[in-house]
C-alpha cells in the first residue's frame, strides 16, 4: 500500500525481477495519505503485507499499535543505506520501520530573473512583491517558518519560540500572491512566470527542467522540512517472512540505486553514484534537514493552524 504516482510506479516496476523469481504476484493498493493508510489498515487486518507511512504516519500508527517490529537480521542488505540514515529522527529508537528515500521542501526559482542565492531571507526582499509561493499546509509552513527564524519547530509548545515562528511566518507572508496546495501547482506557478520563486519538492523541479524551464531547485543553509518515508510491514500481515524478504532484496544496491533514479528522489546508499548525488533533494546527512517530532508537534497542530489561518488572511 503506497501513495500512488510515479514514485508507486516505479516501486512496481523494480519489484517484477523479485517477482518472478519468487513466484510471487505483489497487488498495489494506492491512498491519499497517512489517514487513509491508517483506515485501511485498521479495517482489513492481515490483507496489507507492507506499506510506506511518512515521519506523521509512523507516529499515528504507533499509536493505533498496528505495524510489526522488523527483524533486522532479515534485512543484511539494509546496511547498504548509509549509517546516519538508519537512525533519522522518526527511525530513532524504533525497531518498526526502514528508511525509504529523502524528500525535501526547500525553495525553487527562476534562474532567468532571480540571482542564485542560498537563504530563506531572500523571500522577504521587497523588489519579489507579489511573485513568491509557499505551501498551504500549516505544519509544513511552521517548520520552514520556524528554520528560517533559527527556531526549532518541535519547541514550538514555548511560547516565545510559537510567537518567533509566527513573526518570521507572518514576514514571510508579505510577498506571497497564493499558497499552493499541490505538486502540480507549484509547478504551474513556476512554468507560467507566476512565481520566480516557490517552496517546492525537487522531484516536481526536475520535470520542470526536462520541459526546459529554467528552474533551479534548493535546501537553503536553514534547512528545509523533510517529507521522508519509510517502509514499515502491518503487525496483522500473514506474509511477513516474504515481505522481509522482498525489503532485503529492495535494498540491494543495484536495486536501490535504479529505484532512486527512477523516481528522481535520493535513496542515501554509502558512497552514492553521481546519479543519486545529483538529484536536487540529495543531502549528506539527516541533520542538514527539519525534522518534525509528530508526538510533539501533533497536540499544537490545531494552534498552528488558527495562526496560519490569521496569517493568511490579514
Amino acid at each position: 500500500m503506497g501513495r500512488g504516482g510515479a514514485t508507486q510506479d516505479a516501486f512496481r516496476d523494480v519489484l517484477e525481477e523479485w517477482e518472478e523469481a519468487n513466484s510471487v504476484d505483489v497487488q498495489h493498493m494506492e491512498v491519499a495519505d497517512d489517514t487513509e493508510m491508517l483506515s485501511v489498515l485498521e479495517g482489513n487486518p492481515g490483507e496489507i503485507d507492507l506499506c510506506n507511512p511518512s515521519p506523521n504516519g509512523f507516529a499515528q500508527f504507533r499509536d493505533a499499535d498496528v505495524l510489526a517490529d522488523l527483524d533486522y537480521g532479515e534485512i543484511p542488505n539494509y546496511d547498504n543505506l548509509d549509517d546516519p540514515w538508519h537512525d533519522a529522527p522518526f527511525l530513532e529508537d524504533h525497531e518498526d520501520g526502514v528508511y525509504r528515500y529523502i524528500s525535501t521542501q526547500g525553495l525553487a526559482y527562476n534562474t532567468e530573473l532571480v540571482d542564485e542565492f542560498d537563504s530563506w531571507d531572500e523571500i522577504e526582499r521587497e523588489e519579489y512583491d507579489g511573485q513568491i509561493s509557499l505551501f498551504a499546509g500549516p505544519d509544513a509552513r511552521f517548520a520552514n517558518a520556524a528554520a528560517a527564524a533559527g527556531e526549532d519547530i518541535n519547541e514550538i509548545g514555548d511560547d516565545d519560540v510559537f510567537d518567533a515562528i509566527v513573526e518570521k511566518a507572518e514576514d514571510q507572508h508579505e510577498n506571497i500572491f497564493q499558497y499552493w496546495a499541490s505538486g502540480d501547482q507549484h509547478m504551474q506557478f513556476l512554468r507560467e512566470e507566476q512565481a520566480l520563486i516557490s517552496s517546492a519538492w525537487g522531484g516536481r523541479v526536475l520535470s520542470l527542467q526536462a520541459d526546459g524551464h529554467p528552474i533551479e531547485y534548493f535546501i537553503p543553509d536553514e534547512g528545509a522540512v523533510t517529507h521522508s518515508e519509510g517502509y514499515a510491514i502491518p503487525a496483522d500481515s500473514e506474509n511477513q517472512d516474504i515481505a522481509h524478504d522482498l525489503l532485503n532484496w529492495l535494498y540491494e544496491r543495484e536495486n536501490l540505486i535504479e529505484l532512486s533514479t527512477n523516481i528522481d528522489y535520493p535513496i542515501p546508499i554509502e558512497d552514492p553514484p553521481d546519479g543519486i548525488t545529483e538529484l536536487p533533494d540529495y543531502t549528506e546527512h539527516p541533520d542538514d534537514l527539519t525534522w518534525i517530532d509528530w508526538d510533539v508537534v501533533l497536540p499544537h497542530q490545531e494552534e498552528i493552524a488558527q495562526a496560519f489561518d490569521e496569517i493568511r488572511s490579514g
